[in-house]
């Protein structure tokens, strides 16, 4: 099992992972320690939890706009669909508007026979 030494926050954790998981763990950590950057810059001079109190909302909130992107595979298919249908129907009304147009045509050409 492995272990690592983290800086978060202006404080070093040892964290244990599986091995060949170090990588990642710095990557995590480092990505953590930016959103604490962050959190500092639109906090001001904080306390530390408040710190990270700040970090965890931004974190969470992203989490949630990426979860609120996100389109099942029926939700996916459902929308293709829903295009190929208004395509359809986009079409009938264009070939109803000529069949008006032509019967317009013929009303306007018996009227002069007449």
């Amino acid at each position: 099992m492995g272990q690592v030494s983290i800086r978060l926050n202006g404080y070093v954790y040892n964290v244990g992972c599986q091995d060949g998981e170090e990588a990642h763990l710095y990557d995590m950590a480092r990505h953590v320690e930016g959103w604490l950057q962050r959190a500092r810059t639109l906090g001001g001079a904080a306390s530390e939890s408040k710190t990270l109190m700040m970090a965890a909302l931004l974190m969470a909130d992203e989490i949630f706009e990426l979860k609120r992107r996100q389109i099942s595979p029926q939700a996916e298919t459902q929308i293709q669909q829903a295009e190929q249908l208004l395509r359809l129907e986009g079409a009938r009304q264009d070939r109803l508007a000529r069949l008006a147009g032509q019967a317009e045509l013929l009303a306007t050409e018996l009227e002069r026979a007449s």
